[in-house]
Formats: structure tokens, C-alpha cells, sequence
């Protein structure tokens, strides 16, 4: 039995490296160590001031990369949806991007050179005019990135994403071991310029859709449409936490904003494990879902939701355990603690939400999706106002981004009955909640807040009751994506 299981384990890491998309997560998994490390080095050595400036430059990029009108996205879309069917179709599509996002640029710099003639008062706060042409042109040259990305992405290309993925990272570390505080800054942005333009040119070099650069009125309009609702629903989603960090950088002192950003920073590196997963298998899921029955898109939907949004759960109580040895290395974040539990509990609400919202998107529902987005960015918008105008304590602002997910999922939860079930009830409000899951994070987030350490034993007792059947059950579809390679193809 010893040598037979032995046997098993050999056969399945030979299966496993002999599949390129286990390769390319093998390999992701060690640039999220090396970049894991990166993020205390820069920590440490910018100390809680000037991470707090490093937040501010990374927020401007944000909003930059998040007002593109969709486009990268609608070519996601385009592209996955005519993948085998009609390249002609796809060289147009990008082209037509590159297009418009050649023009969203010159607009985006535009807009730069005019703020050097106004006075804006957070950019003083930020001493951001010193730095304002470097982050502008990195999140423009990002801009052009993403678009490649999604071409790479959907040929199952991952050489050029993987480069993508990791010259920033080694730049970033090289950075840290030159560099300190306010020098650091500068090497930072710097060498992510110099990484995004980089990669730009070898993806033109080694694009596997040729460019057609031919203007076509009926592609910008489908690109614009597709685009439009797609970024209704994806700007407003990222923008609720875009606009938490604008608060705190507005009602709170340059080292808290320090503070916050560690903590964001740390919870959504939690989640790039998953996001390795739902980024390679993404274009396959919309091809899917589009062209399956509507009993079998739903069924694999739910299949996909329900694995992804434990896996999702346990990360949070694995992260928020270990984070107390983690501040053993950066002793001065530990006010980051409670908002790094918060900020942890959002990105599992905003996780569990994947398979549903891909089924949307792959159905034409972009625009009920981006309404629902909408809303609940303008709730965050109220909260997030109330909250950091009524309390000095910056991580409460969290409640915010929790409060507005909690919302977003009822929603969800609610418009998928309602147009795939043709049910209409007040249950479907509570139908996208696995309280099996979500209340032991509920409570594990209260237990931190009030540092209770009875709640937080009972949080992570409960969790295991409550989940352990199916915690067995994820060995399982390990197994299926190292030996069963076609998962990832479209």
C-alpha cells in the first residue's frame, strides 16, 4: 500500500510538469513568495510614511487603469467568444482596441499635463506633482499591457504572461536591496515603467493575433458597447475599494494611509493563488457557459461557486492566523492588524461571487451586472462617507466595502434567481450566502476587532465543523487539473 501510494505521488508529479498550465502556476506560486517577500522588504525599508505615498501612486494608477472604458475586458470577451471559429474576426477586434486605447491615453495624458497648472490640495499632501509623469505613464503603458494579456490569455500562450508577471517583481527586489524610504519610492515606480514597456514590446513582437489597424466604426461601437457595461460593472466594483483608499488618504494622516495600503496589500495577495486558477480557466468558462444548455451552464456554475468560495474562506482563516508572525518582521504595521481582518472578510465576499458573475457575463447580462455594480458603489460611496467623517479610528472605514458586498450578493443572488430560475422571493436575497462559511468569518472578524481570543478559537472550531467534509473534497479537483490538461483550454 506504501509503494503503491508512493507510485501515485510520483505518476501525478510527472503528470503535473509535463502540463504547461501546472507549470505556469508552479512558477506563478514562487513569484508570489518572491513578491510576498518584496512586500515586507518594501515595508520595512519605505517605513509607514512613504508606503503611504507608494499607496497614494498606486491608487492614481488605478483610477487610470480603471477608466479605460472597458476595452481590455470587451476584447477578453471578443476574443474568447470567437476563439476557433473566426480569426479574422479577432485581428480586428484587437486592432480596433489598440486603437482606442491609443486614444484613451492621449487624453489621459493630457489630463496630467494640466494638473501641473492647478492646485490640488492631496497631490501637496502627497508631494505626488514630484512623481505625477511616472504614474501616469505606467498605468498607461499597463493599459496597453492588459489588452495583450487577454490575447496570450485566451491562445493559452503563458510564456509572455509569465515574463509579465515576474520582471516587476525581480525589479522590485533588486529595488529593495539598493534602496530606502523615499529613494525607494522613485526605484519602484521606475522600474515598473520600465517593466510595462518592456513587456509591451515583446508582446508586439510576439503577438499571436496580428494587428489590423484599420479603423472600423461598427468594431468601436461593439467594443464600446460590450466595454461600456462591462466597466459599468467592473469600475464601479473595484471602484468601492478605489474609493475607500480615497477616503483614507483624504480624512487620514500619510501613515495611516501607510497602514491601510500594507494591510490591502496582504489581503488581496491572499487571493492570488485563486486568481492564478480563475485567470487561466476564465476564457473557457465564458466559452462554456454561452454555448452550454441552460441546465448545464447552471449546474457547472454552481459546481465552480461552491469549490471556489471554500477554498476562498479557508484562505482568510489561514491569513489572518499567520499575520501576527508576519508582523514579527514589520513590527511598526501592527495598527494594520484589524484592517487587514476586515479587508481579508471583503475579499472573500467579493470571491465567492466568481462563477455567478461570469455566468452573467457569458448570458449578454453585462448591463444588469454593471446596474448592480452601480448601486452598490454608490452605497459604498454613503457609507464610506459616514463612517470616515464620524470616526478617527481608520480601519472602521472597512465597514464600509463589507456592508456594500453583503449588499452585492443578496443582489446577486437575487437577479440570478430571477433570470435564470424565474423565481422571485425574498429568500433569493439570501440564496448566495454559504453561512456554513460566512459566519465563522463574521465572527472571526468581530473576535479580531474586540481581541477576543475565545471568539476567535470558536470562529476557526466552527469553520472546521461546519466544512470539513468538503475541505476533503478540494484534494479532489487538484488532482483533476494536474492530470486532466484541457481544463484549461478553451
Amino acid at each position: 500500500m506504501h509503494a503503491l501510494t508512493k507510485n501515485n505521488i510520483k505518476t501525478s508529479l510527472k503528470s503535473g510538469f509535463k502540463n504547461k498550465n501546472i507549470r505556469f502556476i508552479i512558477f506563478r506560486y514562487f513569484i508570489y513568495a518572491l513578491q510576498f517577500g518584496n512586500s515586507l522588504l518594501i515595508a520595512r525599508n519605505l517605513g509607514p510614511y512613504f508606503m503611504g505615498h507608494l499607496g497614494f501612486a498606486m491608487l492614481i494608477i488605478q483610477y487610470v487603469t480603471q477608466i479605460n472604458l472597458g476595452i481590455p475586458n470587451a476584447l477578453n470577451v471578443k476574443l474568447s467568444s470567437y476563439e476557433g471559429k473566426d480569426y479574422e474576426k479577432q485581428k480586428v477586434f484587437l486592432g480596433n482596441s489598440v486603437l482606442f486605447m491609443s486614444l484613451h491615453s492621449l487624453v489621459i495624458l493630457m489630463l496630467a499635463a494640466s494638473c501641473f497648472f492647478a492646485e490640488i490640495p492631496i497631490f501637496d499632501k502627497y508631494n505626488f506633482y514630484a512623481y505625477l509623469i511616472i504614474v501616469v505613464s505606467n498605468a498607461v503603458a499597463q493599459n496597453f499591457d492588459l489588452l495583450f494579456i487577454h490575447v496570450f490569455r485566451v491562445k493559452n500562450l503563458l510564456k509572455p504572461i509569465t515574463l509579465y508577471q515576474s520582471v516587476t517583481p525581480l525589479l522590485n527586489f533588486l529595488a529593495c536591496i539598493f534602496f530606502k524610504q523615499q529613494q525607494l519610492l522613485y526605484a519602484i515606480l521606475i522600474s515598473q515603467l520600465f517593466s510595462y514597456v518592456l513587456c509591451l514590446i515583446i508582446f508586439l513582437l510576439k503577438t499571436p493575433i496580428k494587428l489590423n489597424l484599420k479603423p472600423n466604426i461598427a468594431v468601436f461601437k461593439e467594443l464600446i458597447k460590450t466595454g461600456s457595461a462591462l466597466m459599468l460593472y467592473s469600475a464601479s466594483f473595484y471602484f468601492i475599494m478605489i474609493v475607500t483608499r480615497t477616503f483614507v488618504s483624504y480624512y487620514y494622516n500619510v501613515s495611516e494611509l501607510g497602514y491601510f495600503s500594507f494591510a490591502l496589500s496582504f489581503a488581496q495577495a491572499s487571493f492570488l493563488a485563486l486568481d492564478t486558477i480563475t485567470f487561466l480557466i476564465m476564457p473557457k468558462m465564458i466559452n462554456r457557459f454561452k454555448h452550454a444548455e441552460g441546465g448545464k451552464a447552471l449546474e457547472k456554475m454552481q459546481y465552480i461557486k461552491d469549490n471556489y468560495t471554500l477554498i476562498s474562506y479557508l484562505l482568510i482563516f489561514f491569513t489572518i492566523l499567520i499575520f501576527p508572525i508576519i508582523l514579527y518582521f514589520v513590527p511598526n504595521y501592527a495598527n494594520s492588524f484589524k484592517s487587514f481582518a476586515l479587508l481579508s472578510l471583503c475579499e472573500a465576499l467579493l470571491s465567492g461571487n466568481f462563477g455567478i458573475s461570469v455566468l452573467f457575463i457569458s448570458h449578454g447580462k453585462e448591463r444588469l451586472l454593471g446596474k448592480i455594480a452601480l448601486f452598490s458603489f454608490l452605497l459604498n460611496l454613503l457609507l464610506v462617507w459616514i463612517i470616515s467623517y464620524n470616526t478617527s479610528a481608520f480601519y472602521f472605514i472597512c465597514f464600509a466595502p463589507i456592508g456594500t458586498y453583503i449588499v452585492y450578493t443578496a443582489l446577486l443572488g437575487y437577479f440570478y434567481n430571477v433570470a435564470f430560475l424565474n423565481k422571485r422571493s425574498i429568500k433569493s436575497l439570501f440564496s448566495n450566502f454559504d453561512t456554513r462559511l460566512v459566519l465563522p468569518a463574521l465572527l472571526l472578524s468581530v473576535a479580531v476587532i474586540t481581541d477576543n481570543v475565545i471568539l476567535q478559537i470558536t470562529a476557526y472550531a466552527l469553520v472546521l465543523l461546519f466544512n470539513w467534509k468538503r475541505m476533503k473534497g478540494i484534494a479532489g479537483i487538484a488532482s483533476k487539473l494536474i492530470h486532466n490538461p484541457a481544463v484549461f483550454k478553451i
